[in-house]
């Protein structure tokens, strides 16, 4: 069974967006879209480095998954 890398991005209760990995932020960024993008390229960089990896964004209170291993649900275009 491989790893799982899960990238969450929510609210950093400063107005901003984080990206956060096992409970370690790794970025903080004033957009929900650009936190997202961020999470989609550590992602598939985990996922290149041969490990599964997906990303979870908040939204109203719940996570959604937003990417799973190469399947965007999320358009920034929104």
């Amino acid at each position: 069974m491989r790893e799982h890398d899960t990238y969450i991005v929510q609210s950093s209760g400063g107005g901003g967006w984080a990206v956060r990995l096992n409970d370690k932020t790794l970025g903080v960024f004033e957009h929900r879209p650009e936190a997202i993008e961020a999470a989609v390229v550590v992602a598939e960089s985990s996922r290149r480095s041969g490990r599964a990896s997906g990303v979870l964004s908040e939204e109203n209170g719940e996570l959604l998954a937003i990417w799973e291993v190469g399947q965007d649900t999320y358009s920034t275009r929104v």
